[in-house]
């Protein structure tokens, strides 16, 4: 069964530095990592949860993926999520039954500085690339508290100054809501909602959500296709920046159909607020029913990410 978000890939061009934004801008505090055996990649990591965020550099370019150098040579961003499997034999297995091509499962692994390593199997949807639309699965060689702790490098993962507690959701662009959410169901298995707007989020987009199961946090991941352009011509707008009219189909243009942005839950949203506005970060905050706050990318190595309050 695909269970949760495992993890969520961050591609930055120098680690050091985009570790100190994380932890010192963002308040998302980083621990653990180390270097990929093969394909020519370092990590760090921030546990949230059981899920957790992966910033990714290249470490030995002659070794890198090309669709990695070519998604970083164009901006620090997303590359991909993955999706956690409790049984990745058998999830492989039916997937190949649906007639998804896939590759694996596959062992991978990470060496600590300290010559520690950890393990996992991982099955790849028709190419093994990191940056690619399509999530891979997953599975850890170790479980619960004991994976938090290997993933934190062999520590209790800290806590975070900005006050975030889950990763709720991870969010593709599609240019057609339609055809790709009959896709992505015949690939994972999935059922999806209905049809909703992004005006919870205060943003231009059509959504359909594929909830994951076998977990209590509530997670999920969506498709969204943006809305036409409704701003005037003429008015000043960021293009980069999601909840702004067009950033959206903008983004799908530059990248293709790909992660887009990344719900995480607060504490407590002023008290985050509050932290950002001492570090100087920019985002935009849309005060409705349910408020709601997007961290401009350009504090976040290129990523969208959307601050919820946490919910009993």
């Amino acid at each position: 069964m695909l269970t949760a978000i495992d993890h969520i890939i961050i591609g930055v061009n120098n680690l050091e530095q985009a570790t100190t934004l994380f932890t010192q801008k963002l308040g998302l505090a980083v621990s653990g990592g180390g270097i990929h055996p093969t394909g020519g990649t370092a990590n760090r990591i921030i546990v949230i949860g059981d899920t957790y965020l992966e910033l990714i550099a290249v470490h030995t370019p002659a070794e890198a993926q090309e669709s990695m150098l070519g998604r970083l040579a164009i901006r620090e961003g997303y590359l991909n999520f993955v999706l956690a499997s409790n049984d990745i034999e058998a999830d492989s297995r039916t997937m190949a039954n649906r007639g998804v091509s896939i590759i694996g499962p596959a062992p991978g692994s990470l060496r600590a500085a300290d010559g520690r390593t950890r393990g996992w199997s991982r099955t790849n949807i028709e190419r093994p690339d990191l940056a690619q639309r399509y999530p891979f699965i997953i599975q850890h060689d170790s479980i619960g508290e004991e994976r938090r702790f290997r993933l934190a490098g062999w520590a209790t993962p800290p806590e975070h100054p900005l006050g975030v507690t889950q990763v709720r959701s991870a969010t593709i662009a599609v240019a057609d809501l339609a055809e790709a959410t009959q896709r992505f169901q015949h690939i994972y298995g999935l059922e999806p909602s209905e049809t909703f707007t992004g005006e919870a989020d205060g943003w231009d987009a059509m959504l359909v959500s594929f909830p994951l199961g076998g977990n209590d946090q509530g997670q999920s991941f969506e498709l969204a296709e943006p809305l036409p352009l409704s701003a005037e011509e003429d008015q000043e707008v960021d293009y980069e920046h999601l909840p702004e009219p067009g950033a959206l189909a903008r983004y799908l243009q530059q990248f293709g159909e790909s992660l887009c942005r990344i719900t995480l839950a607060v504490q407590n949203l002023d008290a985050s607020r509050r932290y950002l506005d001492e570090q100087e970060v920019t985002y935009t905050y849309r005060n409705m029913a349910h408020p709601v706050v997007w961290i401009h990318p350009d504090y976040a190595c290129g990523a969208s990410i959307v601050l919820h309050q946490q919910t009993t």
